[in-house]
């Protein structure tokens, strides 16, 4: 026994739902950038005071529901993390922490 169910209007309900997904990636996706923004402005404000170009060299670059966070600086990662001869100053991860609720907040509202 096989049982068919032909639902009327199910294509206009499928185009419904999928604008409805598309905008909430949209708005999620301006969320995350935003938060980014946050992080990248909390990182360069931690960063220690360098003769370099490390403070602002620190981007963020959103990518839809992604953003990356951080430097191309090659000597960035001592500064961070430290060496056998200087202690870690950690900026990135800090300014991640200390910024993570209010990215949060920004997602939660988008949604």
């Amino acid at each position: 026994m096989q049982l068919k169910v032909n639902i009327l209007g199910g294509d206009a309900a499928a185009d419904l739902f999928e604008a409805f997904a598309d905008n909430i990636v949209s708005k999620v996706s301006a969320a995350v950038a935003k938060g980014g923004m946050l992080v990248e402005g909390e990182a360069k404000a931690l960063c220690p005071v360098d003769t370099g170009n490390l403070r602002q060299s620190i981007t963020s670059q959103p990518s839809g529901m992604r953003c990356d966070i951080g430097t191309n600086v090659e000597y960035a990662m001592y500064v961070e993390f430290g060496t056998y001869k200087m202690a870690a100053q950690p900026y990135l991860v800090p300014g991640l922490k200390n910024k993570s609720d209010e990215v949060i907040e920004l997602i939660k509202d988008a949604l």
